[in-house]
């Protein structure tokens, strides 16, 4: 509806209309709209006026209402306008009527203002009223203190005057008692009277005091030096001395300090002038006659002397204090002189004297008084150390001593005569806890005469010995004609010094002054016998490649080429088992510590490895048949390498899977150059597919090795030399060089990223290149055989993985997005008929890793041994199966290839 509908007869309106709004500002709405809290839609903030008409005349029907509605609004716009009258009257009335409460506040303030003032001024009368009142009083006050403080100083003096005179009567008729009484009265009164000090009656009575101060010092003086002889006996008045020392504690620190000073002197003139420089009793072998010399004079002063002294003096601290001094003095200059012919036995004896002489001395005053020995502060009585640091410069000729005893001890370990192999109840030389004993002794000998920088030269001495005997006596001791029972002993012995190194240095840690433990380290030691440790480790390994080599001497004289038929396993192998069986047997047994025996069979895989390989060359030329002969032994060989950990152990235990996959990985190469091998060279093109397959690179060096173990002729090798670098020019994902073959090149392989992580790395970098997966070397992931004709779907490949293991692979490999990847896999795939025995890392049996043999080992331990040659009749029958297979291809495709060459003669013709 439009709002500007007129209606005939309806009455204007009083007030002007207009279409414009007025618009306020957002907050301002919101105030309004909060405060009224209205809800009539006249009254919104956004107020539409159309919408309002069209929502009260929705319809034409609705318009006959209009009239009414008008009249509402009009009534609706009078109630507002007499609403803003009303606010705006209201408004002007308000202002008024706060101006006039302000300016009647002001005279309220203003009012306020006059009473406060006029309060003060009352106040202040108030207080000059009060102070004309009580001025008579303050001066009665005043006058009243002064009086008394006047009686009192008088009357002090008077007191003081009295006292001095009493002071001197007793002092001249020396009753010591009294006069101690009365002096530290006097001397009370005396600090009192300090602030009158310029009235000239005070001045000289203080004067008068200090020297009567300065006479009974005097006097006392007199009376000690009258009391006692010029040797130091007692002979005056024991009581008069002990009162006269009360006032000598009344006289003050220092008159105390010259008075024990002086008996002190008395009592050590006598000991002075017994040991004289250059005389025999001064010797240092008389050293002993001071101290009981010393100990007699504290007899004499604890049963004659003490009781002259107050026991808060401790004269007898002072007395053994100077004596001390004075010893440590007398020793110095001895020993300097005669530095260069004490002996050490003697030079020992006296510092051993000494330390036992402050330790007595110690006991003694730590013990007399409860409250200081129980003083948690006073960790000793100041008599530690008081004498014997004058001896540790000379120490040396002891650790110079004990240098060359430990020197003779060495040189006698080298002249033994090694262990005999028959003796069982050997496992460590005695050498070992002989040189440890010893140490133990030193160790504690020289830790009750020093801690200091002695001790320290001990430890250098301790170090030096210990490498010495690494290396001059336990690598001596290794024997040259690779005895087994030999090495396992000096590798328990180093074993155990190794061990007892470190146990040493924490005891020398625990030991030595705090000051020098960060110069304490053994950490050289350590390496030296770890170094022993491995090269026994290593002779283990020597030894057994010893005792092994005839068999591969066996191995390398069969005429491999001429081999017929395969059947079991070959004489070598069980030579090699026997062996192994034997010596890893026995090395199980010996070694004490498993740790360095899981380290032995890691070395000993990698050796045996690397010279079964190596001696693959020595057995060219290898038939195919020959080589499957091969290939049937290296499964067995393998079994048994699997089960090396349990050699020797009554109850065998799961071996960890990670060792499981070491063995794989290594021999897995010599399988796959043995599947190379085993390979017909004719036709050309399916040989070279199966190296590119199997060995997976583009080395020329490598498939000319594989040719001469196969034994071809030149001429041959010639033209499939030719044939194979025509093929691996388009091949762009090709090695350079396959890790499988660095077995033959007498070179180690590259460590890949799935190598073994351990100490036995390096050996363990001859065994990597083999992933865990079935690879080829076309692109990943790409179907087209074009650009990738090493495809499993190759017609020639897939005839020979039809008949084999590889058919599970080769299903496998069409799905995998992986299928470009390395093919060397399949030839550890070929041996173990699954996949299970390449991938994962190993190394468990290194050094550096102790723990237990099964560690690792479950459920999966025995799948994988079994799937990896863990179950020697399962592998050998997978690997006869794959031989006759083969064979059975091989004689098909010859037969074949014979019928087409008969059909094009007799076409031709």
């Amino acid at each position: 509806m439009s709002p500007n509908v007129a209606t005939p007869g309806a009455h204007e309106p009083t007030f002007v209309t207009t279409t414009d709004s007025i618009q306020l500002a957002p907050e301002l709405n919101s105030s309004i709209t909060h405060i009224l809290r209205s809800k009539d839609p006249l009254d919104a903030q956004e107020f539409n006026s159309v919408e309002y008409i069209n929502k009260i005349f929705p319809n034409e029907h609705s318009l006959a209402t209009v009239d009414q509605v008008l009249l509402r609004l009009q009534e609706k716009a009078k109630q507002v306008q007499e609403e803003l009258r009303e606010l705006t009257r209201a408004q002007t009335d308000g202002g008024q009527k706060g101006q006039e409460e302000v300016e009647a506040a002001k005279k309220g303030i203003e009012m306020l203002f006059y009473k406060i003032k006029e309060i003060k001024e009352k106040a202040t009368q108030s207080e000059q009223m009060v102070q004309e009142i009580t001025q008579d009083i303050k001066s009665l006050d005043y006058a009243k203190r002064h009086l008394t403080t006047s009686i009192t100083t008088l009357k002090r003096l008077q007191m003081l005057v009295t006292a001095v005179d009493q002071l001197k009567a007793m002092a001249q008729r020396k009753q010591y008692r009294e006069t101690a009484q009365l002096l530290e009265a006097v001397l009370q009164l005396i600090q009192y009277f300090r602030t009158f000090q310029n009235v000239r009656q005070i001045a000289e009575l203080t004067e008068s005091v200090a020297k009567l101060q300065a006479d009974l010092e005097r006097d006392i003086m007199k009376d000690f030096e009258q009391g006692f002889t010029q040797d130091g006996i007692l002979v005056g008045n024991i009581a008069q001395l002990a009162s006269a020392c009360l006032v000598i504690n009344i006289l003050g620190e220092d008159v105390r300090q010259n008075l024990v000073e002086w008996y002190c002197k008395l009592q050590l003139r006598a000991y002075r002038s017994v040991f004289k420089p250059n005389e025999e009793v001064s010797a240092l072998d008389n050293t002993s006659r001071r101290y009981a010399w010393l100990k007699r004079l504290l007899k004499i002063h604890d049963e004659e002397h003490a009781h002259i002294f107050p026991a808060a003096w401790d004269v007898s601290r002072v007395l053994c204090t100077q004596f001390c001094q004075i010893t440590r003095t007398d020793l110095e200059n001895i020993l300097a002189k005669s530095a260069s012919s004490v002996g050490v036995p003697l030079l020992l004896q006296t510092l051993q004297l000494t330390l036992e002489f402050e330790t007595q001395l110690e006991n003694r005053f730590l013990s007399r008084d409860v409250e200081y020995a129980l003083n948690e502060e006073v960790e000793n009585a100041g008599f530690a150390e008081s004498i014997s640091p004058c001896f540790e410069p000379y120490l040396s000729l002891y650790i110079e001593a004990e240098d060359k005893a430990l020197e003779d001890k060495i040189n006698g370990f080298k002249l033994q005569e090694p262990v005999p192999e028959d003796d069982l109840s050997v496992t460590v030389l005695a050498s070992s806890t002989d040189i440890f004993l010893f140490y133990k002794s030193a160790l504690t000998n020289c830790a009750k005469l020093s801690r200091k920088k002695p001790f320290l030269d001990l430890c250098t001495v301790f170090g030096k010995w210990l490498r010495v005997y690494a290396n001059d006596v336990l690598l001596s001791k290794l024997p040259k004609q690779e005895y087994l029972r030999s090495i396992c002993i000096v590798l328990n012995t180093a074993d155990y010094s190794l061990t007892t190194t470190s146990q040493l240095e924490e005891r020398l840690w625990a030991n030595i002054d705090p000051e020098f433990v960060g110069q304490v380290n053994m950490e050289s030691e350590r390496q030296a016998f770890l170094y022993i440790i491995s090269a026994c480790t290593k002779a283990l390994v020597r030894a057994v490649e010893s005792h092994y080599d005839p068999a591969l001497q066996t191995m390398s004289k069969l005429a491999w080429a001429t081999v017929e038929n395969v059947g079991d396993q070959s004489e070598y192998v069980s030579l090699i088992q026997a062996t192994l069986k034997t010596c890893v047997g026995a090395i199980q047994e010996l070694i004490t510590n498993k740790r360095y025996f899981r380290t032995f069979c890691d070395k000993f895989i990698e050796s045996f490895v690397s010279r079964f390989a190596i001696n693959l060359t020595r057995c060219k030329p290898i038939s195919e048949i020959g080589a499957e002969q091969m290939l049937l032994d290296t499964q067995a060989v393998k079994s048994l390498l699997i089960e090396i950990p349990n050699l020797g152990l009554e109850t065998a235990v799961p071996v960890p899977t990670s060792f499981v996959k070491f063995v794989n990985r290594g021999l897995g190469k010599v399988e796959t150059i043995l599947k190379t091998t085993m390979s017909p060279h004719e036709p050309l093109d399916m040989f070279i597919d199966h190296y590119f397959l199997l060995i997976g690179d583009r080395n020329l060096s490598n498939f000319q090795r594989i040719l001469e173990l196969k034994g071809l002729k030149r001429a041959e090798q010639q033209q499939m030399v030719d044939l194979f670098q025509k093929k691996q020019a388009g091949m762009e994902n090709l090695q350079e060089n396959s890790p499988i073959m660095s077995l033959l090149q007498g070179m180690p392989a590259h460590i890949s990223n799935q190598g073994v992580v351990g100490p036995s790395a390096g050996l363990v970098g001859n065994m990597v290149g083999i992933p865990s997966g079935p690879m080829t070397p076309g692109a990943p992931g790409n179907g087209n055989s074009r650009d990738n004709p090493y495809q499993l779907g190759n017609i020639v490949t897939s005839s020979i993985l039809s008949h084999s293991p590889f058919s599970a692979l080769a299903a496998q490999h069409l799905n995998s997005p992986s299928a470009g990847n390395n093919a060397s896999m399949l030839g550890s795939e070929l041996a173990t008929g699954s996949g299970g025995g390449a991938g994962g890392s190993g190394g468990l049996f290194g050094l550096g890793q102790d723990r237990d043999s099964n560690s690792g080992s479950g459920p999966g331990v025995a799948n994988n041994s079994g799937q990896s040659g863990g179950q020697p009749g399962s592998s050998f029958a997978a690997g006869a199966k794959i031989n006759v297979n083969i064979r059975k291809f091989v004689a098909g495709m010859r037969a074949k290839k014979d019928q087409d060459s008969n059909q094009s003669a007799s076409q031709g013709n």
